[in-house]
């Protein structure tokens, strides 16, 4: 008898001991990706936390590594980073020109140029920040904090989506790939709406900190842009360009028989897949300022015949002359800016390729 409820207790005792294995693997196994969560990537632990040492990582911001950051929250990185990159402390001044935000950062990042609101006083500080926001945010905060540096870099662009990159974005986007801050998500590709995880916005804020840091006076443009795409792009234009050569002049025309100066361009452009406004004064607009000496095949070109207001585009060819549809009565054709009327009205340049 006593020998059976020995046997009894044991088989009790095994049963309890296995559920409490059960249990704890259970339970661990179910704490298992909240640890993870909280523990950088492999690829981003050395410079997260040389983020933490040099202070531009918010508490707030040390957990959940992976999942994406908001618009607030970057807001708290940028002020951070501006901090560390001037040695100077951001100010609060002025009303809080948000309403749906009371965050301090927010509004000094606001102050220094650094964000912007979505419309109507809102912020939309919860919103996950692309990857097209984060590359002009950090832009401006390095703006803010080195003015004294030269940002006339001619920006040029390598990812196959280029068309997708907003034009307000592409500045930034290319400034930040030349100096090696920012890369693409593979294929060639930016991916300008995806979101940014926190890891990944904490090594971008550190990447460009360590730039200033190594830099004297300026940051140096260490890679260039161009790429088979747009070699591609500009070899297209030039056949392009030669089907529409001694084509009439009309008021209003787009093609395919006729055109006036800005539906030239329109339809061309159009053809690669890059949509402009209808108009030369809009055209004026979108794309990167570029000076006249720096003029490259594929520029928009703009006339000014008073001086001031935008009349006239064409398409810059190279060897000092562009191709336009001048006037009622004339064809598409070359015609020099180096020398006579254009020569004197020309007003400014943009590049969109």
């Amino acid at each position: 008898m006593k020998n059976r409820i020995d046997k009894l207790n044991l088989s009790f005792m095994f049963i309890i001991l296995a559920i409490a294995i059960i249990v704890q693997i259970t339970y661990a196994d179910s704490a298992l990706p909240l640890r993870n969560e909280n523990v950088p990537s492999d690829w981003a632990k050395v410079e997260i936390d040389r983020a933490r040492k040099i202070n531009i990582l918010p508490d707030k911001l040390q957990g959940e590594y992976r999942s994406n950051i908001t618009r607030e929250e970057f807001s708290e990185v940028a002020v951070k980073l501006y901090e560390a990159m001037s040695g100077k402390e951001g100010i609060l001044q002025g009303e809080n020109p948000f309403k749906d935000t009371q965050n301090i950062k927010v509004r000094i990042a606001s102050n220094l140029g650094i964000v912007q609101g979505i419309g109507d006083g809102e912020f939309a500080p919860n919103d996950a920040i692309t990857r097209q926001e984060i590359s002009v945010m950090l832009y401006r905060t390095l703006q803010a904090a080195k003015p004294e540096y030269n940002y006339s870099y001619a920006n040029e662009y390598i990812f196959n989506d280029y068309n997708m990159i907003s034009l307000w974005a592409r500045e930034a986007v290319g400034y930040l790939y030349g100096i090696e801050i920012i890369n693409g998500v593979g294929d060639n590709l930016f991916n300008p709406v995806g979101n940014t995880s926190r890891e990944e916005a904490i090594v971008l804020a550190k990447r460009i900190n360590d730039k200033v840091l190594l830099s004297k006076n300026n940051l140096v443009v260490s890679r260039a842009g161009t790429s088979r795409r747009e070699s591609a792009m500009k070899l297209k234009l030039e056949k392009l360009i030669s089907q529409e050569m001694g084509k009439p002049y009309q008021w209003g025309g787009t093609g395919s028989d006729s055109y006036d100066c800005s539906g030239l361009v329109y339809s061309l452009y159009g053809k690669l897949g890059i949509s402009l406004p209808r108009v030369a004064k809009s055209q004026a607009k979108v794309g990167t300022y570029v000076s006249k000496e720096d003029l490259t095949y594929g520029d928009l070109v703009f006339f000014a015949r008073d001086g001031k207001n935008i009349n006239h585009v064409g398409i810059y060819v190279g060897n000092g002359e562009f191709v336009h549809s001048p006037q009622t009565g004339d064809v598409v054709k070359n015609t020099t800016l180096m020398s006579g009327y254009y020569a004197k009205c020309y007003y400014t340049a943009r590049r969109v390729l």
